[in-house]
This record gives structure tokens, C-alpha cells and sequence, in this order.
């Protein structure tokens, strides 16, 4: 892969030059957009120059274009003051992105897609947040409260579920993973985007799962956003690329892989987190409880009251481990997961103990499970979760060394 950068003459002395270094670096990846590239490029510099409050550069990243889009993007960084032109002899936003944002030398990465389907009034309210510290990654989204979207329904639809599909394998923070709008701290970026190996449309997820799987606080503005009639992009094979990359980012974070150490660009954990972790496990609790309990009822009339309720906790067991490992404590790779699992595993052997020694004190009902029975396994199994918490957080998830 090879780049060349045209840089344009210095410019007069009220702008900075190319050459100086900005707070914000915003990236256009482009692919044969003759047609737009330059009267959007236009539009996008004078709102920067009269709207926008801090030092910025565009840099246009040409990703192996076949028509003029080269030769266009070449005159802009000539014609243009704080407008440079980097050119890739192979395709992919993400490779586009990787190579603009190497070696950067802006506090704050960006990129938007050419088409300015994203209001430009959000740049300011996008790079803000990392502006001020409060956040690592800033990002559009066309789905949180809030956004005004303009697009087919077939769009939409793929979006919804391939975003749905996100958040349930990796329970992530962020609802859009691919609106063509984001800013990265430059810090941040230098160190995570080594990490991703994609190169393609998935590149965008995989930071973003990346950043949240190290502890990184992404921020999420709900954008105006009008669809592009000529996008350029490949919907239906996109999203098969899109879902081979989940399931290979699932695997490696499956393994343990997907942490890096992000010295000065990484956030101090919590010290304590009590209070999330109660509410957390106290619905994962309670969806536990409904389960067991329907099974119990569908069971007892048939294999018994202390065998039903020894089929009703072991069911849920093992979902009950995986889900407050995940969630209420936060272990989403393989670090220490044998361990984990042994005990919680141990600690609902014990909780099925308690519960099947007070089911064998309760007169055994003729027919269908008594009110005795229901409200003797509520109790225990109340108790026994109330001990189940202390004991995962004080035993089995608490931080060793």
C-alpha cells in the first residue's frame, strides 16, 4: 500500500496552513465521487471557516478511485487553505481511515462521509466531548432518541438488525455502529487502531467494540441524516462482510483477546460500582426466578416437587453464571472463567440444597403444586439469592491480587 500527499502553497496569514498542526483533523474517504467531491469538499470548508471555532484540516482520502477523483482532490489541497489530498492505490474505508489517521499529528481524528448526509451543525457538538476530556470516542448515531432520519426502509431495516444484532453478543453502549460521522482522540486512536483487522465498512464497529471492551467512554449524538440515493456502498454484501466480522470479533474476545494496556489515553476503573452491580443482578434475578418458577409448575405434577425444583435451578444455573459474569461484573473474556463458572456453579448447588430440603418438609399436595410449596421456594430461593450476591461479589468475581 502505498500514499502520496499533495500539500497546497502556504496560505495567507490569518489561516493556519496544512502544514500547521489542528486540534481536528476531519477525513473524507472517497471512491469515484467525481460528481460531489468538490462542491461538497466547498461547502464543507467555508461552514469550517465561518461557523467552526477551532483549528481544523481536511484531509481527502482517495481509496483507488478509477475516474477523476484523484486529479479533484489533488486541485482542492492546491486551491484550498487547511485542504490536503492523500491517495491509496487499494479500496476500503477502513484502510482509508488507517492511513489518514496514522501519524496524525491533530489532537482529534474525524471523518464524515462526502456525501454530507450528516448535518455539518453537529461537527461542533461531535468533537465538544473530547475536546473538554469527557469522552475518548465520539460518534453520530441515526438510531438514539432524538435523531432525524431520512431513509428507504430496506436501509433501515438492515441497520436496526445488524445493530440489534451487536448489542445482544456484545452487550454494547452505542445503538449506530456505522454512521459515517465520528471522532476519535487522537491518543486513543493511535492505540486502537493498530488493534482492528479490518480494513472494509467493518472497521467502525470494531474500533468501537475495542474502545468500550478497554474501558473507553464513547459518546453518542443523535444526528440529522439524510440518505444518499448514490451511495457507493454494497449493502447486502456489506452486511455479510459485517457479520463475518461479528463472529470473529465474538471469538477473539471469547479467547481473552481484544485488551491492550492504553497508559495515559485509558480511564481509571471505578473503585466500587455497588450500586449497577445490585440493580444488574437483581434482573438478572428476577428473570431467573420467572423461568424457574414456570418450570417448576410445569414439572411437579409429574417428577415431583424436589425433583421439579432440582430441573427449574439447574436449568437457569449455568445462564444465571454467564449472564452476571457478564454483565453485573463486567468479565467478558476468557480471564479467569473457569474459575468463575466453578463458583457459581458451586453456589447454586448450595441454593439447590437449601430450597429441596424445605420442599421435603411441605406435605406433598394430591395433584398440582400447593400455594405451601410456591411460597417456601420463593423464600428460599430469595434467600438464597441475597447470599448469592454477596458471595459472587466477595468471592467468586472479586478481583484477585
Amino acid at each position: 500500500m502505498t500514499a502520496t500527499e499533495q500539500h497546497q502553497p502556504s496560505a495567507p496569514a490569518a489561516h493556519p496552513t496544512a502544514t500547521d498542526a489542528p486540534l481536528v483533523d476531519i477525513v473524507i474517504p472517497v471512491y469515484n465521487e467525481a460528481q460531489v467531491l468538490a462542491a461538497n469538499v466547498n461547502a464543507l470548508h467555508t461552514y469550517l471557516r465561518d461557523h467552526f471555532p477551532f483549528t481544523w484540516r481536511i484531509t481527502i482520502a482517495d481509496n483507488a478511485s478509477t475516474d477523476l477523483t484523484w486529479q479533484i482532490a489533488a486541485t482542492l489541497s492546491l486551491t484550498l487553505d487547511r485542504v490536503r489530498a492523500i491517495h491509496l492505490d487499494q479500496k476500503g474505508r477502513g484502510r482509508a481511515l488507517r492511513t489518514a489517521w496514522h501519524g496524525n499529528d491533530a489532537t482529534i481524528v474525524a471523518y464524515m462521509d462526502v456525501d454530507l448526509s450528516t448535518s455539518l451543525d453537529a461537527l461542533l457538538p461531535l468533537v465538544a466531548p473530547l475536546v473538554s476530556g469527557h469522552s475518548d470516542i465520539a460518534i453520530g448515531s441515526r438510531l438514539a432518541a432524538g435523531a432525524t432520519v431520512a431513509r428507504g426502509p430496506r436501509r433501515e431495516v438492515i441497520s436496526r438488525t445488524y445493530n440489534t444484532i451487536l448489542r445482544t453478543v456484545f452487550g454494547n453502549g452505542f445503538r449506530d455502529a456505522q454512521c459515517g460521522f465520528k471522532a476519535v482522540r487522537t491518543d486513543v486512536a493511535d492505540t486502537l487502531v493498530p488493534m482492528v483487522r479490518d480494513n472494509e465498512w467493518f472497521f467502525d464497529t470494531e474500533l468501537l467494540l475495542l474502545a468500550e471492551r478497554n474501558g473507553l467512554r464513547v459518546h453518542e449524538l443523535p444526528v440529522t441524516w439524510v440518505d444518499d440515493p448514490d451511495s457507493r456502498v454494497r449493502v447486502a454484501k456489506t452486511a455479510r462482510d459485517d457479520l463475518k466480522g461479528v463472529v470473529r470479533l465474538a471469538n477473539d474476545f471469547a479467547h481473552g483477546r481484544g485488551t491492550v494496556d492504553m497508559g495515559a489515553a485509558g480511564r481509571e476503573p471505578l473503585h466500587d460500582d455497588f450500586g449497577r452491580q445490585l440493580v444488574v443482578f437483581g434482573k438478572i434475578g428476577a428473570a431467573s426466578t420467572v423461568v424457574s418458577l414456570l418450570l417448576f409448575l410445569w414439572l411437579r405434577g409429574s417428577t415431583g416437587a424436589v425433583a421439579a425444583n432440582l430441573i427449574a435451578v439447574g436449568a437457569t444455573a449455568l445462564g444465571n453464571t454467564w449472564a452476571n459474569r457478564r454483565y453485573t461484573f463486567g468479565y467478558r473474556g476468557a480471564r479467569e472463567r473457569g474459575r468463575h463458572y466453578m463458583g457459581g456453579v458451586a453456589i447454586s448447588l448450595a441454593s439447590l440444597g437449601l430450597s429441596s430440603l424445605a420442599l421435603a418438609n411441605v406435605p406433598d399436595p394430591s395433584g398440582g403444586a400447593s400455594l405451601a410449596q410456591v411460597l417456601v421456594l420463593l423464600v428460599t430461593w430469595t434467600v438464597a439469592t441475597i447470599a448469592r450476591f454477596a458471595l459472587l461479589r466477595r468471592w467468586v468475581f472479586r478481583p484477585r491480587g
